[in-house]
């Protein structure tokens, strides 16, 4: 029976392949993030709620009372100084016009002229302004004094009650704290529960598919699911244990690699040997040992894998016999008689380029 290689396709088929698998695993990759979404919506503990009920009420009404008093009291302070500011602005005017009318009435004695009844009233009034403006202004010193007192006092009071009342927290953070952490682990448990199944469902579909036509869907909806759950335990595990898990899955997964290249080698799939068997007859060297396989023209020329594009075009005129060739390194039979045409053919290809009778090719 035949064997035919499985085809590629055209370039523009394997890259449309390619793009909507991407896309695929994108839109796999948003469906799960809008499950997990609205699993994490579920609400959590309250603390507001968890304090309202835990904190003592009377200790908070008051500590909300001296709060409001230091306030009150702060406001009346600001006002009696905006007060002092506008009796100081005044006194100094009274002053300003006080000791105007003086040096007019100096002025006018000088003169020997006597001071009017009006002029002597105006003087008489500016001092009283500015005496009444001094002592009013003094009676605000006082007062603003007495505020800073008793706010002084209010703010010790409500450092005691602040103390007193983030010792009763203390303990209501803790529960809190431990609510939270119970809640997350039940949304993380959700969370795995949809996608460690689903995530099973792609190591399955791996297994049976990674090789088949269908690989590319498996590899998209994998990666997503993939990603997605360790997403998920990144957000919620510690980190100090997340490295682990996440060391641990990389261990496995080079372990898993190194045994499958080495079952490659031990144990060599059909496929994989042909490659190999291919590449090296295309570059005219034994498959099994890499010796340099001279017949032909080649017998008595040199050459690697990298020189032999340049010395092949030289060879390729010369004529010679075709005839049956073993590696003389490592024994393998490289070239033999075709059975139903008995030309020479690859002993290792399954294909005679004659006739093409096939032959599944093994290692000798």
């Amino acid at each position: 029976m035949q064997n035919h290689a499985r085809s590629k396709g055209p370039w523009i088929h394997r890259f449309s392949t390619i793009f909507f698998s991407a896309v695929l695993g994108v839109l796999c990759f948003w469906l799960l993030g809008f499950i997990v979404d609205d699993i994490g919506s579920a609400p959590g503990p309250d603390y507001a709620q968890l304090e309202a009920i835990r904190l003592d009420r009377a200790l908070v009404n008051q500590a909300a009372s001296v709060t409001r008093r230091i306030a009150e009291t702060e406001r009346r302070i600001i006002d009696q100084k905006a007060r002092q500011a506008l009796l100081r602005d005044s006194t100094a005017n009274s002053q300003t016009t006080m000791n105007q009318l003086l040096e007019f009435q100096r002025a006018n004695l000088e003169k020997n002229v006597t001071p009017s009844a009006e002029e002597r009233r105006a003087l008489a009034e500016s001092q009283q302004r500015f005496l009444a403006n001094q002592s009013q202004y003094q009676v605000l010193n006082e007062q603003i004094v007495q505020l800073d007192e008793q706010l002084r006092a209010l703010r010790e009071e409500q450092r005691v009650a602040q103390e007193k009342l983030e010792d009763l927290r203390k303990p209501i953070r803790d529960e809190y704290l431990a609510l939270q952490r119970r809640h997350e682990l039940k949304m993380a448990a959700l969370k795995l529960a949809v996608l460690v199944p689903l995530l099973l469902v792609g190591v399955v579909l791996f297994q049976r598919y990674r090789s088949g036509p269908y690989a590319p869907l498996v590899y998209a909806f994998g990666g997503a699911v993939l990603v997605r759950v360790a997403l998920v335990m990144h957000e919620y595990f510690p980190t100090r244990y997340f490295k682990y898990v996440l060391i641990l899955a990389a261990i496995a997964l080079v372990l898993q690699t190194l045994l499958y290249l080495i079952r490659m080698v031990a144990f060599p799939k059909q496929d994989w040997l042909l490659k190999q068997y291919r590449e090296a007859y295309e570059a005219f060297l034994c498959p099994m040992c890499a010796f340099p396989i001279r017949r032909g023209p080649l017998k008595y020329m040199v050459w690697t894998r990298r020189t032999i594009g340049k010395i092949a075009p030289h060879a390729a005129g010369a004529s010679s016999v075709e005839e049956p060739y073993t590696c003389p390194t490592c024994s393998t039979r490289l070239y033999e008689e075709c059975e139903k045409c008995r030309a020479i053919r690859p002993s290792l290809l399954p294909s005679c380029q004659n006739c093409g009778n096939v032959i599944i090719a093994t290692a000798r």
